[in-house]
């Protein structure tokens, strides 16, 4: 599954109404992106702690914070280069608290090597999905939401499965559905990845001679 340009924009529509309500009570985009690292972080702290179902559900509002500052920041024109900069690096920043809050609460609830070393190997995967978009915007084979369109497990894919599967650790299911949704994560991932290294290579009309 992948979420189109035009799915993506159908889904800031519905928030763009909730993000104008924060502008309109003096929050700023940036103030927002500030908001969500913080609640996400809240969250991951909570994981940590094992405190699974308040952990998810708050990691899940900070992640979908993502979609209010760069709605506000359109609508009111306020939209410019440091604070797409802020939003991704931030939303890129708590994705990383939030698998360190699991593969803490994992540690803590006992759980075997072998999905610790799952949840540090899907924290790596989930980096290297935004690092060959950013390196591609950056080496201009795709620009604006080029990229983020290809893919089966895009950004809001794995915020919706991670929180899903820290929220169903705390019921009867246990740390199974957390190790589940680990191993989703490192393999979508991983494709997306493969993906992405695929589109660029089909764009690769003009290589590039930029360093590494």
């Amino acid at each position: 599954m992948t979420i189109s340009n035009d799915s993506r924009a159908r889904i800031k529509r519905v928030f763009e109404p909730i993000a104008l309500a924060m502008g309109r009570i003096g929050l700023t985009p940036n103030g927002l992106t500030l908001i969500g690292f913080t609640i996400t972080t809240v969250g991951s702290i909570l994981v940590g702690l094992q405190a699974w179902v308040v952990g998810g559900l708050i990691v899940f509002i900070g992640g979908v914070f993502d979609m209010f500052d760069g709605t506000l920041a359109r609508a009111t024109g306020q939209a410019s280069k440091l604070g797409a900069f802020m939003d991704s690096t931030f939303d890129k920043a708590g994705e990383i608290i939030v698998f360190l809050g699991v593969i803490a609460g994992l540690q803590g609830a006992g759980a075997a090597d072998v999905p610790v070393l799952v949840g540090a190997a899907a924290l790596g995967a989930s980096i290297m999905v935004s690092y060959a978009r950013a390196k591609s915007d950056g080496l201009g084979y795709s620009s604006g939401m080029g990229l983020a369109a290809v893919g089966i497990m895009p950004r809001e894919i794995r915020l919706v499965i991670i929180s899903l599967g820290i929220i169903l650790t705390g019921t009867s299911i246990g740390i199974t559905s957390l190790e589940f949704a680990l191993g989703i994560i490192l393999i979508g991932s991983t494709i997306t990845v493969i993906q992405r290294i695929l589109y660029v290579w089909s764009q690769d009309k003009n290589p590039p001679t930029q360093p590494q």
